[in-house]
This record gives C-alpha cells, structure tokens and sequence, in this order.
C-alpha cells in the first residue's frame, strides 16, 4: 500500500479549501472578534454574492439561477475548511457563553499577506466591506436579512425563465 492508495483530493472549486480560504479572510478582516459558525455560513454568501445586496460590491462569482440554495449546502463544506484551516493554526475555535466561535490567530493575517492571486485581492476587498457593513448585527439581525431576501436571490432567473418559455410557446 503507497501513500497515494490513501489519499483523498480535497475539490479545489467551492470545497473546504477555498470556503475555509474566505471564512479565514473574513475571520482576519474581522481579528479579534470571533463569529458563530451560522454567521460564517451567511458571510459565506455574501462574500461570494455581495452584489445580491443593496450598494454591495460586484461578487466574486457570476449570478447564477437558485443560488440562495447556496447557503443550506454551505454549512458541512465550511465546517470542513474551518477545521482545515485550524489545522494548521490560522482559525481556532472559542468556547463562549454563546456557543462555539471562530476566530483568526495571529498567524492569518501573515499567511494572508504571503498569497497573491487576483481572487484573493478581490476576496479581501469583499471580506472588508462585509464586516464593516454587517460585522456589528447580532447573528438574529443578519439571519433575518438572509431569511428575508433568500427568495429573491436567483430569482430573477426563474421569472426570466418562464418569460422565455412562454416567448418560445407563442411562436
């Protein structure tokens, strides 16, 4: 048996290494404060969509058709990345009266700071406004702004969709 035998890939696109990537960004704008693994979900989100809300930046990623479904499949891949990540000592978690927290450490912002990629660039010019425009609501606030907006986002496809399909069947 060799070393390969045993080896999982981790996915690179939307897996734990580049969800646990934008939650440490976020985690690093946000240093000291520490955030529940829920508001890390909703960050997640909106890191990735912040043009999904009003006066937000244009997102890291293109809409796209149901993408508020994003934030229910988040949570298992995000838990993974946080875990990754506290691997190698740049996310830990806190035990607080409030439940499980994550935080950076002191190394983040170095490890951070030794990357350069165009992505990244941009993911902490997000994760900056994203915790100066939402870092102070409590997890209740910023879960019912997602709660409340979750059907609009993406559905913008859906209405063009049946608009488009109407347009075919009268043809």
């Amino acid at each position: 048996m060799t070393v390969a035998d045993n080896f999982t890939p981790l996915a690179p696109f939307n897996g734990p290494v580049e969800i646990g990537l934008r939650a440490l960004a976020l985690l690093n704008e946000a240093f000291p404060a520490c955030y529940s693994l829920q508001r890390l979900v909703v960050f997640d989100y909106l890191v990735v969509h912040s043009d999904d809300m009003p006066g937000g930046p244009t997102g890291l990623h293109p809409k796209t058709p149901h993408r508020g479904g994003e934030m229910l499949v988040r949570r298992v891949v995000l838990e993974q990345g946080l875990l990754l990540y506290q691997s190698r000592s740049l996310v830990e978690r806190r035990y607080t009266d409030s439940g499980l927290m994550y935080a950076a450490t002191e190394r983040s912002a170095s490890f951070l700071d030794a990357l350069s990629s165009e992505y990244l660039s941009v993911l902490r010019e997000r994760a900056a406004w994203l915790v100066l425009a939402f870092g102070e609501m409590s997890d209740t606030q910023l879960v019912q702004i997602a709660t409340k907006r979750i059907g609009e986002w993406g559905a913008e496809f859906a209405m063009e969709s049946v608009l488009k399909l109407k347009e075919e069947t009268w043809q």
